[in-house]
């Protein structure tokens, strides 16, 4: 047999139940099927998706890994409540981390990864005017991740990946707010326009008033939640 007329295409394995479950548990609290607070029940989850309790159980464990659940002195899984204390703390770091990140991309992109950031500003305009806060969250989490990305430095992405799971959380939060889609797009095009000009220091600093501005409004609409 000719091994040339073989196709030797790579085996597409199967996503692991737990990863599944992760996923879904995630998408509930992000679309706010689960509240700040509420409790979660191995048994329940697995009766629900008709599957032993073993993933479930994973998936709980990584959840609280990432922030999204908590665990009390009794074991028991509760929906992550955010505080006005941890959102200060968490932004705190991110414009620390994300300040220097961008500086350094700034010095380091490409012209295509300059492209693609574009690219990614072109899509937020299209999903605010189609009104669909779903890709306007997404574009502006992969404006910011390719920032990430671009700046080299592997430390640095993963200090801020352990943050990850929060950080989106309160993404979906921040889109709550007069006009809050525009204001975050033009953050996005003041950061990408110092980013073309190749000045770091502009960059880091429009990057730095735009996660402070996402703070303020945060602070807000956790304020108006009752969430203190």
């Amino acid at each position: 047999m000719n091994k040339e007329l073989i196709d030797f295409s790579p085996i597409q394995k199967p996503i692991p139940y737990y990863q599944q479950i992760q996923q879904s548990i995630k998408e509930s609290i992000f679309n706010g099927l689960y509240k700040p607070g509420d409790r979660l029940y191995e048994v329940q989850i697995a009766k629900q998706y008709n599957i032993s309790r073993s993933p479930v159980r994973e998936a709980i464990r990584a959840l609280v890994i990432e922030g999204l659940l908590v665990m009390d002195e009794k074991s028991q899984i509760s929906v992550y409540k955010p505080t006005l204390k941890d959102v200060r703390d968490i932004y705190e770091c991110r414009i620390s981390l994300e300040s220097t990140a961008v500086a350094l991309a700034t010095v380091r992109v490409k012209s295509k990864q300059l492209q693609e950031l574009d690219e990614t500003l072109k899509a937020t305009a299209v999903a605010i005017k189609d009104k669909d806060a779903d890709s306007i969250i997404a574009n502006n989490a992969r404006f910011h991740e390719l920032i990430l990305q671009y700046c080299g430095n592997e430390r640095l992405i993963k200090i801020v990946g352990d943050l990850k799971g929060l950080i989106n959380y309160y993404r979906v939060l921040n889109i709550q707010g007069t006009d809050r889609a525009n204001t975050i797009l033009k953050g996005h095009t003041q950061i990408f326009e110092a980013m073309k000009k190749r000045d770091p220091e502009k960059a880091a600093d429009r990057l730095k008033e735009h996660t402070e501005e996402d703070l303020k409004n945060l602070i807000q609409v956790i304020e108006q939640l009752g969430e203190r």
